[in-house]
Formats: structure tokens, sequence, C-alpha cells
């Protein structure tokens, strides 16, 4: 008799978890559905960012070499 009590009790804790999961999910997917367009909007700024920063970091090496030529350029003179 006590192992249908227990089976009974784990039936019962396994149903309220799976409620309290779907309703979790409800509530996330009404949240994105009212963010969508905001997402969208994020989504194309970070890839507009994005192809900012490939174009700095391309002008940023180029300046690093710059600077190490000139302090090439610069050690040589106080020698």
């Amino acid at each position: 008799m006590l192992q249908w009590i227990v089976v009974a009790a784990l039936v019962y804790v396994i149903y309220y978890l799976v409620n309290k999961y779907e309703k979790k999910l409800n509530t996330l997917n009404e949240m994105i559905e009212l963010n969508k367009s905001e997402i969208t909007t994020n989504k194309e700024l970070i890839k507009t960012n994005k192809s900012k920063l490939d174009t700095h970091h391309e002008k940023i090496e180029d300046n690093k070499k710059k600077i190490e030529k000139n302090q090439e350029v610069i050690s040589k003179i106080k020698e």
C-alpha cells in the first residue's frame, strides 16, 4: 500500500513540475513575440557593428606596424 502512495506522490510531483515548466515556456514565448521587432533590429545592429569592428581591426594593424617602424627609427636615432 505504501508503494502506491509513493508512486502517486511521484506522479503528482512530475505533473506539477511539467505544468510549471510549460507555464514558463509560454511566458517566454509571449515575451519573444512582443519583442520580435526589437530583436531583429538588434540583430541588424550587431551585423553593422561587426563589420565596423573588422574595418577598425585592419586600421589598428596598420597603425601598429607604423608605430613599430617609428620606434625602430627612434632607437636608431638615439644610438
